[in-house]
């Protein structure tokens, strides 16, 4: 008899918790409530990789889905702060999307690898590109979804968060510089 109520009550929390995803869901626009991963469609409807995040210490970009953090310009390993960000890939380049963007396997960082050089990175000498051909839209709207002001650092090439008076700590010295596009990443 004590198993009834307990169970009742896991389901009535489940069914409202389904309902709240539901209505959450409506309300933002997403019209799949699901916990997307690497290789669903995200909350921007491309094809996406979740577990990007922001590093409070160096301001970069970096993947947060292996035991380590990768390696910081700040030192030891990268923080994690902020939103999980959901990074389009493998999509067509077009006015408001930029590719060439990879994962580096030495720092963890987003970097831009369109260049002969692929920049500084905190291991030392260049980044190191694998993985998925990211594509970050750039110079549209923010929205409670999508967050703007990540930059490209010119020098050392990775994608920085540019929205605070601080510019982080680069590997190639002092703060980082920004350039170009005005990227908006998509999150959960």
């Amino acid at each position: 008899m004590g198993f009834e109520p307990d169970r009742r009550v896991f389901l009535t929390r489940a069914l409202g918790a389904t309902a709240g995803l539901a209505a959450v869901a409506v309300a933002t626009g997403v019209t799949e409530a699901h916990a997307a991963g690497t290789g669903a469609k995200g909350v921007n409807g491309a094809t996406g990789q979740r577990n990007w995040r922001f590093c409070p210490k160096c301001y970069v970009m970096f993947y947060y889905g292996y035991p380590d953090n990768g390696r910081c310009a700040a030192g030891d390993a990268h923080g994690m702060a902020g939103y999980d960000f959901d990074v389009p890939h493998d999509v067509p380049e077009n006015a408001n999307a930029q590719a060439n963007w990879r994962f580096c396997t030495r720092c963890y960082g987003m970097f831009f690898f369109g260049y002969p050089s692929g920049g500084w990175c905190p291991v030392g000498g260049s980044h190191s590109a694998a993985g998925y051909n990211f594509v970050l839209p750039h110079d549209v709207v923010e929205t409670p979804n999508a967050q703007a002001y990540w930059r490209f650092c010119t020098n050392c090439y990775a994608l920085f968060f540019w929205g605070y008076p601080e510019k982080g700590r680069c590997p190639a010295g002092g703060g980082h510089n920004a350039a170009g596009f005005n990227f908006v990443i998509p999150h959960y």
